[in-house]
């Protein structure tokens, strides 16, 4: 292809076009019906999960409280570094 000679445009045969699309939609087709029933108990799961959110009483799914900080080390020092040695007087 050069500048000055446009590319010509492929010929469609219209009969393998109809064959190629009704090939796809059996295969789309095919594969909804695979997917059916997994799509349908992921949003039955999902369904209950949101129903038992719903009925939950806040105490049931409350963080527990952090737990109390070491007093080995000042604040400014890294929790997962070394501890200082305590001085006791």
């Amino acid at each position: 292809m050069n500048k000055e000679q446009p590319a010509t445009p492929p010929t469609v045969d219209p009969e393998q076009l109809r064959a190629a699309v009704e090939q796809l939609n059996k295969a789309l087709r095919a594969w909804v019906e695979a997917i059916t029933p997994a799509v349908r108990a992921a949003a039955q799961a999902l369904a209950q999960a949101a129903e038992a959110a719903r009925a939950a009483n806040p105490d049931d799914y409350a963080l527990a409280p952090p737990p109390p900080h070491p007093r080995d080390r000042p604040a400014w020092q890294s929790p997962h570094g070394p501890a200082r040695p305590v001085h006791r007087r």
